[in-house]
């Protein structure tokens, strides 16, 4: 009898071992599931701008609320979009997201057939209308933070001839060209603004090749959005800066996230000097997480959902530690700003 109840006694304890073993390591052993997918764009992460500020809104939510988890898929092809997306949809053998983000316009058609079939889902695309009571769209007016660098740079050229380096010749992209010229005839009028295209938002060496033809043509200010083809373009600038022929500064303004880091020598230790007069901030990680937090509170609704100067979707990079740009710039660009938000200036969305 008493063997029977060391036994059970062993027991008893073993078991309330294992439950505490169970409340400290569980998290560690069973991770929490993931309450979020993300589809991104076929440019994949550690493209420095648009898949990264996706990232990093998705990040930032799970940093505020440990217990929503994301996991994600990084298609290479975009037939593979619709896959992933149904995958996700399914969810067999685990429980339903809560909710599944399109990360780019070219997944609208994948997703509109997704969605249509699962009309219980809730999802969000950024970058294109779906038209789905189920999908949130999250949509931005480029053109209107492109005015603001393409200000920038009408007056901080010295040869009066800037380029635009775009990822595909598509109405997205030439939203952000059209704002870009518009804002740097505004501060400079009439100046010449060669508008090129990489044909793909991955190749770096078409994004340096372009950049290189701009500057050897006298262009010293190119705006890169071609994805991670614009990292060509950061490249070009430092490869030519100081060499023979270019008797002025070349640089380069980012897109999506803060990038004026890349013109920095050593990109993971920043410090001055940086190739980068500012970056065109879309505020891509500001939607993803607004757009996760809608579903944590319970407020979600599919439909357009606008991100613009006025509620602070876009913008204009300033990195005082890295570049101070002159007074009478910043001066120009904030009135300009101001005007476009008061509506007295409008900002054209298409060349």
């Amino acid at each position: 009898m008493q063997s029977k109840t060391l036994a059970a006694i062993v027991i008893v304890v073993i078991l309330v071992a294992g439950v505490g073993a169970i409340v400290i390591l569980g998290p560690i052993l069973f991770p929490s599931t993931p309450r979020v997918a993300i589809v991104f764009a076929t440019g994949g992460l550690g493209d420095k701008s648009f898949n990264d500020a996706a990232y990093k809104g998705a990040v930032d939510f799970r940093t505020a609320h440990p217990d929503w988890t994301f996991t994600y898929a990084e298609p290479t092809q975009i037939s593979e979009y619709e896959g992933f997306l149904r995958d996700y949809a399914v969810h067999e053998g685990r429980a339903a997201y809560d909710i599944i983000i399109s990360i780019g316009f070219d997944q609208n058609a994948s997703l509109f057939a997704v969605a249509t079939d699962y009309p219980n889902q809730s999802f969000a695309i950024v970058d294109m209308f779906t038209g789905r009571p189920n999908v949130a769209s999250l949509l931005f007016n480029a053109n209107e933070g492109s005015a603001l660098v393409g200000a920038i740079a009408g007056l901080m050229t010295v040869t009066d001839k800037i380029g635009f380096v775009g990822g595909m010749d598509i109405p997205l992209i030439n939203e952000f060209a059209a704002g870009y010229r518009f804002g740097a005839n505004y501060t400079n009028p009439d100046i010449p603004v060669s508008i090129q295209y990489t044909g793909s938002w991955v190749d770096t060496t078409a994004g340096q090749t372009l950049a290189n033809g701009l500057y050897a043509a006298g262009n010293d200010v190119i705006f890169a959005a071609a994805g991670r083809s614009g990292l060509g373009v950061f490249t070009s600038a430092k490869t030519l800066n100081g060499t023979e022929g270019y008797d002025n500064k070349l640089w380069v303004i980012g897109v999506d996230s803060p990038q004026m880091y890349l013109g920095c020598e050593d990109t993971d230790n920043p410090a001055p000097p940086t190739l980068s007069l500012t970056s065109m901030l879309k505020r891509v990680d500001v939607a993803v997480f607004n757009t996760i937090k809608e579903v944590y509170d319970g407020t979600f609704t599919g439909g357009a959902k606008i991100f613009k100067l006025s509620n602070g979707g876009v913008g204009y990079e300033v990195n005082t530690a890295l570049l101070t740009l002159p007074p009478a710039v910043i001066t120009a660009v904030e009135a300009l700003k101001a005007a476009i938000i008061a509506g007295t200036v409008t900002v054209p969305t298409a060349l």
